[in-house]
């Protein structure tokens, strides 16, 4: 891990950095600078809901009193800075870690992605992919081909290409970039193929599955995400001293270093953390602060759908499944009870990204569409009876992460040097994730840090690559 490294001058008094927004990005700033200068600053997090977390949340499903998550949320091997969060504050063993994955296709048996343990990387890729048997010869002959491509193509030549243009170029059949290429894009990235960054699918593929062993592995809360985020992990930052308050409209950050509230309050403050999302920073900050805000304000989302399930009996033992060539995309089992079964019945949830066609049909009809796809795909969902439903959806899940939204993102400093910028939609490098959040916040830190003592942030370095990943991957 590495760590915050800062030529520090003696002080006689803390300085107050005031935090805006409650979601990872704003914890992982408060949990940066506390854990490293808690001696320097007294540190404020305002958080506009009853609990904090964002949209890595949940809710008390009304009918049935079980709460559950409004998305499924899942981290991945190569997340080493949402990861290495969890560890710090003891909460590494809250999270059920998973090195395979079962693909069902409609027409084709289950395929097992399972990488090799054994042959080095990204060759341990080959024989996953082999396994996927609804691909022919052919098809694996193009993936193979294609990811070489992206693996000797630094992300710096990628500029602002479009990814789908880009495998037809690279001999990509409609069919490939359909079962295979478009599969893991709008699940990783929450966004058609049509409209995703290049850059964006090379750090999928290449930093979640060929640079290391273990990068693709799947991880999943045991606990609901307002129990993990919104209160264990809360929890534990509030330990290092940081004062956390809910239910803290905040209307306003002024030139003159403070915050509005809804209340009429004014609080004055060193520093100011503005850890919002892309569409509410803009009318948050001072105005002309920073470039570009209003266009990445105005940038568009992508909706992701949960549709909530609940049977008479259990469908599947799987805890997760990746469904091919339907619209559901991924079905997850209850993944925080030893028994699946709540008074309500056993519970599943259907995730749908990039969902904007979803959202277009009556939910009736499209939850009668996700039955028959769990059916044809699970042979114990054919006689089970539903119970209960409810479908979700976040119609600014996440920024569509399109090339020019990529050129829009800013650094975390801005043109004040007391005005500092988290969220996932900042230039991290990474996709709309938990991942990119807490790289933001770490981001974040080392700007209040830097502004206030001079010094620099290195954030995790990502899972170490190996010689021959290092020789076939370029940076």
């Amino acid at each position: 891990m590495n760590a915050v490294t800062c030529k520090v001058k003696t002080t006689n008094s803390k300085k107050r950095v005031l935090i805006v927004g409650g979601g990872l990005a704003g914890l992982a700033t408060a949990e940066c600078l506390a854990r490293n200068y808690s001696d320097r600053f007294d540190i404020s997090l305002l958080e506009a809901k009853r609990k904090t977390g964002g949209r890595a949340g949940s809710f008390q499903e009304s009918k049935t009193g079980v709460t559950v998550d409004y998305c499924q949320h899942v981290a991945m091997g190569c997340c080493t800075n949402f990861l290495g969060l969890l560890e710090r504050q003891g909460l590494g063993g809250q999270l059920h870690r998973y090195t395979c994955l079962k693909f069902f296709h409609p027409e084709f048996p289950v395929s097992t992605f399972t990488p090799s343990r054994w042959l080095p990387a990204p060759f341990h890729l080959m024989p996953a992919l082999s396994n996927l048997r609804y691909l022919n010869r052919s098809q694996r002959r193009q993936i193979k081909h294609a990811l070489f491509r992206l693996f000797r193509t630094s992300s710096d030549e990628l500029g602002d290409l479009l990814a789908e243009p880009w495998l037809k170029a690279h001999g990509q059949d409609r069919a490939t970039i359909g079962d295979f290429w478009s599969v893991i894009v709008v699940s990783a990235l929450g966004e058609s193929i049509d409209r995703v960054s290049l850059a964006a699918v090379r750090k999928v593929f290449v930093d979640g599955f060929a640079a290391a062993h273990n990068a693709s592995d799947v991880l999943v809360p045991k606990l609901p995400l307002a129990d993990l985020i919104g209160g264990h992990l809360t929890a534990a930052i509030e330990q290092l001293g940081v004062e956390v308050k809910t239910g803290q409209v905040v209307r306003q950050i002024s030139a003159e270093k403070s915050i509005a509230l809804a209340d009429g309050r004014l609080l004055a403050a060193d520093h100011v953390v503005s850890a919002v999302p892309w569409h509410a920073v803009n009318h948050l900050v001072p105005p002309d602060t920073v470039e570009k805000l209003e266009a990445l304000a105005a940038a568009p989302a992508s909706p992701i759908s949960g549709l909530h399930l609940w049977f008479d009996r259990q469908i599947t033992e799987l805890p997760h499944a990746v469904l091919v060539g339907t619209v559901a995309q991924w079905v997850f089992r209850q993944p925080w009870e030893e028994d699946d079964r709540s008074s309500a019945g056993f519970y599943y949830q259907v995730v749908i990204s990039a969902s904007q066609s979803a959202r277009c049909l009556p939910r009736q009809e499209l939850i009668e569409i996700v039955l028959r796809e769990l059916r044809n795909a699970f042979p114990q969902a054919k006689n089970a009876k539903l119970v209960q439903s409810k479908v979700v959806t976040d119609p600014q899940s996440v920024f569509s992460i399109t090339p020019e939204f990529e050129a829009l993102r800013p650094p975390s400093r801005t043109g004040l040097p007391w005005l500092h910028l988290a969220g996932d939609w900042v230039a991290t490098g990474w996709p709309a994730t938990m991942e990119s959040a807490v790289i933001s916040g770490r981001m974040a830190a080392a700007s209040v840090v830097q502004s206030e003592f001079g010094g620099n942030l290195e954030v995790e370095a990502g899972l170490p690559r190996r010689w021959l990943a290092r020789c076939l991957i370029k940076p």
